[in-house]
Formats: structure tokens, sequence, C-alpha cells
């Protein structure tokens, strides 16, 4: 449960026109490092104060300035699950369904590219059911995660199959056929050196799956409702495949645009996806408006908010939750 000081911070990331409590860091681009970049949004889905900015060289987006390491750490680990799930404990039943249904699709997508047996571990695994998904079709299925109230029920049901850890934490041996990374590259601040890390765990012959937010196509631009603090980067096609091959790694089967899996290989053309990356990042972001689409999926964090509330308010018995409750399922 998260004490007064958590609450009260938790607040300040609820607050619009202000700014999230952070001071962050000015960097260049994560992916390719250009110090150029074009300012694409002031404000956040929230309508509260976070800079994100365009890479020049790539197209990539991100949060500039970037919140430093302990910043993140701290954040992840006692206010993410609060803050971007209204979790004050463990997964709902609502939301291990949704993964459960997700790690399924994926544990097929990747069954046959995986011997017998064959190890997986899976990075950033939340409450862990993509591990169950693997485990259940005969896999040696691994992760890890920052922890949290999700950690630690992956860890009681999963026992020593997942370790609470952060990434440059982890010391794996390169033992596994696969490792997998589903919507936590756009979380973190340093994607190529995330890359890198993964492809020492790596056997002979193992691949790299990695999906993050498609950011990259007029259709999926909800304007400022796109950014927000948890994701720090915001991914195109192109600028995906450079980061990977920057690491050392190549496209081995595209599932979607940024549904990738990889293998080790000659890098491709940097210059290439670079230029294409900052076409498409342009066609997509030239100007970050809202729209319909970010003002259907305000409405549907804002129903989620009440829903939060309005259980809060019925263990206090305050009379106003019935209030709350039919707002939430209006």
């Amino acid at each position: 449960m998260p004490d007064f000081t958590e609450l009260t911070a938790f607040a300040r990331h609820l607050l619009p026109f202000s700014r999230y409590p952070y001071r962050g860091r000015h960097v260049g681009c994560p992916v390719c490092g250009d110090a150029r970049h074009e300012e694409v949004a002031r404000i956040d889905r929230r309508l509260k104060c976070l800079p994100t900015v365009a890479c020049s060289g790539c197209g990539l987006l991100f949060t500039n300035p970037m919140p430093t390491d302990d910043e993140l750490s701290h954040y992840y680990r006692r206010m993410y699950r609060l803050d971007y799930q209204m979790a004050l404990s463990g997964p709902k039943a609502r939301h291990v369904r949704k993964r459960t249904r997700q790690s399924l699709k994926r544990a097929s997508v990747v069954a046959d590219l995986l011997p017998a047996n064959g190890a997986t571990l899976d990075f950033g695994a939340g409450s862990g059911e993509f591990i169950h998904a693997m485990l259940d079709k005969g896999f040696d299925a691994h992760g890890f995660d920052l922890g949290g109230s999700y950690g630690e029920h992956a860890r009681g049901a999963l026992g020593d199959r997942f370790r609470i850890q952060s990434w440059q934490e982890a010391d794996y041996a390169p033992r596994f056929d696969l490792v997998s990374s589903f919507h936590v590259i756009e979380h973190l601040a340093v994607p190529v050196a995330a890359f890198a890390k993964m492809e020492t765990w790596l056997k002979p012959g193992g691949k790299i799956y990695v999906e993050v937010p498609d950011l990259g196509t007029p259709q999926s631009n909800r304007g400022f409702g796109a950014f927000h603090f948890a994701h720090l980067l915001g991914f195109n096609h192109y600028n995906l495949r450079l980061a990977a091959a920057r690491a050392g790694l190549r496209p081995a089967r595209i599932q979607k645009p940024t549904g990738i899996i990889f293998e080790r290989g000659p890098g491709e053309d940097a210059s290439a996806l670079k230029q294409a990356g900052l076409a498409l990042a342009r066609r997509a972001y030239g100007e970050a408006s809202p729209t319909l689409s970010y003002f259907r999926h305000h409405w549907r964090k804002t129903r989620k908010w009440v829903g939060f509330n309005a259980g809060a308010a019925a263990v206090l018995e305050w009379p106003g939750a019935p209030v709350l409750g039919t707002l939430a399922s209006v």
C-alpha cells in the first residue's frame, strides 16, 4: 500500500497544467545520438507539462528533458502501477485475463522458431502471463521485472523462474533461445544499450522479440494524447530497427510495424533507416494537436479514474461513492 508521500506524489502526477515531479536532464537522441531535435508537444494526454521532441536525425519521439536514472528507478519501483493502472495492490482479474489472451497469441507466434523445450526469457515480465503461456507450450520459460505489487504476484506464482531486478542488474548466462520484451523498450532511456544487453543473453541462433506502441502512422496519431510520463520514447518502424541495428541485430520476421523478431547479423543501412524514420515521423506527427481519438482515449481514462475512486470511496463509506460508481458505468 502506498504511503502518504507516494500518494502526494501521485496527486502531483494527476494535476493538469503543472510539471511532473522530476528535474531530468537534456539529452541527445537515445537511438541515433543526434543533438538536433524539433519540438512536437509541450503537454501530454493529462494536459500536464511534458516536453516531447522529434529527433532531426531519425524521427524518434522522446521526452526532453529526460528523467534521470534515479528518478526513473523510483517511479517504476514505487509509483508506476498506481499512476499508470490505478493499482493499489496486485493485478486485477480483468488485467490478468487481458494479458493472458495477448500472451497466448504471442506464444503462438514464436513457438515455431524455437527448439523443443527451448529456454525463453521475458524482459519486463510484469505479472508473468507470457511466462505462463510459454510454460504451457512446454518451454523452459523465465522472466524478470522491477517488482512492486505485480512483480510480487508473479514471483509468488512462478518462484525462481521470476526475478525481481532491473535490466541493468540482470546477469543471465547466454543460454536463451528467445528473449522477449513487450511494451517495455519505450519506457527506457537507453534503448540501444537494452538491445545490446538482451543480445548477451542469447545462445547461438537465438531470437529477440520486441513490441512497442506504433507512433509511425497518421492513424496512430492521437496528437499529444499519445504522450505521457511513463513512455519516454515513441518509435516508428524504422527507428526501432535502427536501435536494434546499432546493437548488431537485424529483423528475422516482421509481425507488424513495431512488432519485430530480431536475430544477430550484419546491421542494416543506418543512413537509410534514419532518413525513412524521419520522413515517417514528420508525416505522422507534423503537428501534435488534439484529435477525436485523443478525446475518446481521455474519456476512457477518466472513467477508469472515476471507477478507481468510487471503489476507494466505498471502502471508506463515503456517501458520494454511488455517484462516482454511476459515472464510471456511463
